[in-house]
């Protein structure tokens, strides 16, 4: 008899189960099925009922059929205190599950109050509900916290229940396979709610990587062209009004070269958080969809374009203020836009998306930072613009050893474009990420004959470890790279130099000091030329400056320096054959740099 009742017991549980759970989702999980809310609200409410109702119909059973009793008092216990690990209900619906359960379980102890066993039962149930109540996410989809939950509570209902038999075996026996029983239902409960959740969770994440951008969160662009179609067709059936707003980041290639892409990825992602942020303000349900790189749409059904413009001047607003941060840059960005709304004349999709287009660009063309709705783009909100778009300027290098003043590489200047001025012009500052550098150093490599660089580095830069391993990275990777040189702007500490000359020096790169002379004085740098490789002497520095007395004398002191201590001596701001000859011939200089050799031109932007 306890198989066939083990057997119906799990039967009705896995069905009551599976009828509660479809309850559960229409109530609390069905947000993307439009349900109406009505009927949440019933969903909500039955699901209390649904429970506590039929426990306590089934301990009735219980005490109408003596063959059947303790199977159908255990499947009515189980009914009333399984759903006590209901992960959405609040402390309200949690309360009215727990007046069922214990007015269930003191019907058991009828007439009975004055035994111990009652009170000390009531308290054990008040330590599960509470625990279950605290934990009831970890103990509904953990199998053995679970199955410890339930035999937990079997065991105290059922041993400590006033005598329901003749003989103390039969009352062991049965509390026996009474606790079985529960254990089994609880199993296949644990089985059913984990096996469910995997399913969901595995659902979710296939829905997520379908609808979802994987690095911003907004919508993606297939579920944009889901949802516009409808939305159209929609609109156009019903004549009701739709608008669509396309957004633009402005600058963000600039943001890219200067910053990094990953600095970039870290914009995207705070601009659509604070888009999505403001419409969630505004009106619930609306979405944004990624629709290119640094392009963003929203849909606003039943919305004419002048109800949707204060909501995107907020946007615009917020986006322009927020200070989106990655590691230690700090970075403001402003965006442009594009409104508009459905017209009669409009037979498909693409005409209302090319109008929007259309605006954006009319946003763009007008200085970006703004919004065009409907061919009238709005005043400028004065956001500042981003200037970062990079370039090195190569000034070639001639070696003073080989037969001819042919180039045998390239010193790699920093510039940036000014685009109110329409030129190039020294960065106001060079704490460039690395990967920008490199980059801008593989278009250099590709546009020279020379294979040998000379690149600038930062005090901030030079004592970065991530800047050091990627440099080393590069160079070893890189096989068309047959020298680089590592010029410091700033002289570091021996202590710093002594960490980081060995990393460098490893990967057969040089380390020279930059603008020695001008910038930077012997005093500082006496106590790092046993690890450096050369010393850069600027005579265009001191030429701008009008500082030019006892120029040959403080030349050849560095020259005679160098070669002390056996280190390369590079003079730039060579510009006539005197300078180069006096050079060559008298400071013995190995590398020379000026317009002499060479003046290069940097490339013209539209």
């Amino acid at each position: 008899m306890l198989v066939v009742d083990l057997i119906i017991a799990t039967c009705f549980t896995a069905g009551f189960i599976s009828y509660y759970s479809r309850l559960s989702r229409l109530a609390f999980h069905d947000d993307e099925r439009n349900v109406p809310q009505s009927w949440r609200v019933v969903a909500r409410w039955a699901l209390p009922v649904m429970s506590i109702g039929t426990g306590t119909i089934l301990h009735f059973m219980g005490y109408l059929t003596h063959k059947d009793a303790m199977m159908f008092h255990n499947i009515g216990l189980f009914m009333l205190v399984f759903t006590l690990l209901d992960e959405h209900i609040n402390i309200v619906e949690y309360a009215a599950r727990v007046l069922g359960a214990v007015w269930v379980w003191q019907m058991h102890h009828n007439m009975h109050y004055d035994r111990p066993q009652f009170w000390l039962s009531l308290a054990l149930l008040f330590v599960a509900v509470v625990l279950m109540r605290k934990y009831h996410e970890q103990i509904r989809y953990n199998i053995w916290l679970n199955i410890a939950t339930f035999t937990y509570i079997a065991i105290i209902f059922w041993t400590l229940i006033p005598p329901f038999a003749d003989s103390a075996h039969e009352i062991h026996v049965i509390t026996l396979e009474a606790i079985i029983m529960f254990i089994a239902m609880a199993s296949v409960t644990a089985l059913f709610w984990i096996g469910q959740h995997r399913a969901e969770e595995h659902n979710d994440e296939m829905a997520k990587l379908a609808n979802f951008d994987q690095l911003t969160n907004a919508r993606t662009y297939a579920l944009y062209r889901q949802d516009i179609t409808k939305m159209f067709d929609a609109a156009r059936s019903n004549n009701q009004p739709l608008t669509m707003a396309a957004i633009d980041v402005d600058h963000f290639k600039q943001i890219n070269d200067h910053y990094g892409h990953l600095a970039g990825n870290a914009i995207l992602v705070g601009v659509a958080t604070t888009l999505e942020t403001v419409l969630r303000q505004h009106q619930a349900g609306l979405q944004v969809y990624r629709t290119g790189g640094e392009e963003f749409n929203i849909l606003f059904p039943n919305m004419t374009s002048s109800a949707v413009l204060p909501i995107m001047k907020d946007a615009w607003h917020q986006v322009q203020k927020s200070h989106f941060t990655y590691e230690e840059y700090d970075v403001q960005v402003t965006m442009s836009c594009g409104i508009t709304a459905l017209k009669p004349t409009d037979a498909k999709v693409d005409d209302l998306y090319k109008r929007a287009d259309d605006n954006l660009y009319q946003s763009k063309r007008n200085g970006r930072d703004t919004i065009t709705i409907e061919g009238e783009t709005q005043s400028k909100g004065g956001g500042k613009r981003m200037l970062a778009t990079y370039t090195f300027f190569t000034q070639s290098m001639v070696d003073t050893d080989a037969q001819t003043d042919q180039p045998v590489g390239n010193e790699l200047l920093l510039r940036v474009y000014d685009y109110d001025h329409e030129k190039w012009i020294v960065p106001p500052t060079f704490n460039v990420t690395v990967d920008t550098q490199i980059a801008l150093m593989d278009a250099a490599l590709k546009n020279s004959a020379s294979k040998q660089v000379a690149l600038n580095l930062t005090h901030h830069q030079f004592t970065s470890m991530h800047v050091a391993d990627k440099l080393v990275e590069y160079k070893e990777n890189t096989p068309e790279l047959t020298g680089l040189i590592i010029e410091l702007t700033q002289v570091p500490s021996v202590e710093t130099m002594q960490k980081m000359a060995p990393i460098y020096h490893h990967a057969g790169i040089r380390i020279a000091i930059d603008d020695v002379g001008s910038d930077n004085h012997f005093e500082a740098l006496k106590s790092l030329l046993p690890y450096i490789d050369g010393v850069k002497f600027a005579m265009q520095n001191l030429r701008s400056a009008h500082d030019t007395a006892n120029l040959e004398e403080r030349m050849s002191f560095w020259s005679k320096l160098a070669s002390k201590y056996e280190i390369d001596f590079i003079i730039e701001g060579i510009e006539n054959e005197q300078d180069a000859e006096y050079a060559k011939t008298k400071l013995h200089a190995r590398y020379l740099q000026g317009f002499y050799y060479d003046r290069p031109e940097l490339p013209r932007l539209d």
